[in-house]
């Protein structure tokens, strides 16, 4: 909807830009520096695969840049939905406690949520 004549160029900078607003959002969820580290490497590593596949099979990749970034921007979204929850479970296991299990309900609430941010970002960037 939001993404129709976009150049494969344009494609590659919202991916960059939603992989790093992924790894940003993966970051806040890490409690050391080597957790830092991690969460910035499967973005960047996708972003290695995306371009090497391009380049072997000599397409446009704007398929593949397509998925990476709904995947991103889903996973970016649902860290901003469910902001107050992680943050919460953070503070309790840097207080040395338990997270807090997940019911059932909770999964399933996610699920559902899952599923429509989902549907929602592939119609806004399809």
């Amino acid at each position: 909807m939001l993404t129709p004549d976009l150049s494969v160029a344009q494609w590659w900078v919202l991916a960059l830009v939603s992989g790093a607003a992924l790894a940003l959002a993966a970051q806040s969820l890490a409690t050391t520096r080597a957790q830092r580290f991690a969460a910035v490497l499967p973005p960047l590593a996708c972003a290695l695969v995306i371009g090497g596949q391009t380049v072997a099979r000599g397409g446009d990749g704007t398929q593949a840049l397509f998925l990476f970034t709904l995947v991103a921007l889903v996973l970016v979204v649902l860290r901003l939905v469910y902001a107050r929850y992680f943050n919460r479970q953070m503070a309790l296991y840097r207080a040395g406690r338990r997270a807090d299990e997940v019911t059932k309900g909770q999964l399933a609430v996610f699920l559902l949520v899952f599923v429509a941010t989902t549907v929602l970002v592939a119609v806004l960037i399809g």
